[in-house]
């Protein structure tokens, strides 16, 4: 049995592990069933190693998945970062955009709320643009109708409402279904618009079958999904995908992309 697997392990130490140049033809179907055998029986014995390659084989797949969205966000720049009836904060015309897809019932976005606003007020030269994105709102209704009323309060009375609105929503600290229309329109009516003359309309419905139609395309499957990016002709390499709660790498992004373009 010895002499039969010194030739396996001779081949495994020449390899130095190396999948791709470990050449098993050299070895008879006895050999190579006792090497998957003793591979096998090792598996079991050091669980440890499958959840490494389980590991490296789901980052390999985002990094995949992330390199198509960013491929995708080249593509569709024009409809992230100039889409005039996208809400949005800061200049109409900054050289760098910060585009949020969110859910107002997403426990996420809500916890990385505080943390935009603040980076909203610490780059004063950079666009914040926010995709009402509710895919909540087949279990919320609430989801779908606080997107709504944002969408519409944009329409109605711009950037500054619109980011009261945002904020002071976000502020209730209520979201997993937990948001009543109550608590929607009474951030509504802090905002300055009134409640009554709320109707749905084809723009604001657009504007958000729209947004999931980009969500989708960028490959995004949950909220908060963050890119940054040049307004104008970005590229490849200062395009950057932030999803979920990570509002350090979001700050990140956002002097990189500056410094890319400065």
């Amino acid at each position: 049995m010895k002499q039969v697997l010194i030739p396996i392990f001779i081949a495994l130490a020449v390899s130095g592990c190396d999948a791709n140049k470990l050449d098993l033809s050299n070895l008879n179907p006895e050999q190579q069933e006792q090497l998957g055998q003793i591979a096998s029986d090792y598996l079991v014995q050091h669980p440890e190693f499958l959840l490494k390659a389980s590991e490296k084989l789901n980052q390999q797949k985002q990094a995949a998945i992330d390199k198509q969205s960013v491929e995708a966000a080249k593509v569709m720049a024009k409809q992230l970062t100039q889409d005039v009836k996208t809400p949005f904060i800061g200049p109409k015309d900054a050289q760098v955009s910060v585009i949020e897809f969110f859910d107002y019932q997403c426990v996420f976005c809500s916890k990385i709320a505080p943390e935009v606003k603040q980076l909203v007020e610490d780059n004063a030269d950079v666009k914040f643009v926010f995709k009402e994105t509710p895919i909540f709102s087949r279990r919320w209704e609430s989801s779908g109708y606080a997107a709504q009323m944002g969408q519409w309060i944009f329409e109605q009375k711009g950037s500054k409402a619109y980011a009261i609105f945002h904020d002071n929503l976000f502020a209730t600290g209520k979201n997993e279904g937990k948001l009543t229309q109550k608590d929607i329109n009474t951030q509504a009516e802090k905002a300055g618009v009134v409640v009554a003359d709320f109707r749905l309309n084809e723009q604001g419905t657009d504007s958000i079958k729209a947004n999931f139609q980009l969500f989708s395309r960028l490959g995004f499957q949950g909220t908060p999904a963050l890119i940054v990016m040049p307004s104008v002709n970005p590229t490849i390499e200062n395009i950057k995908i932030i999803k979920g709660f990570d509002p350090e790498g979001l700050k990140a992004a956002i002097e990189e992309v500056k410094n890319k373009i400065s």
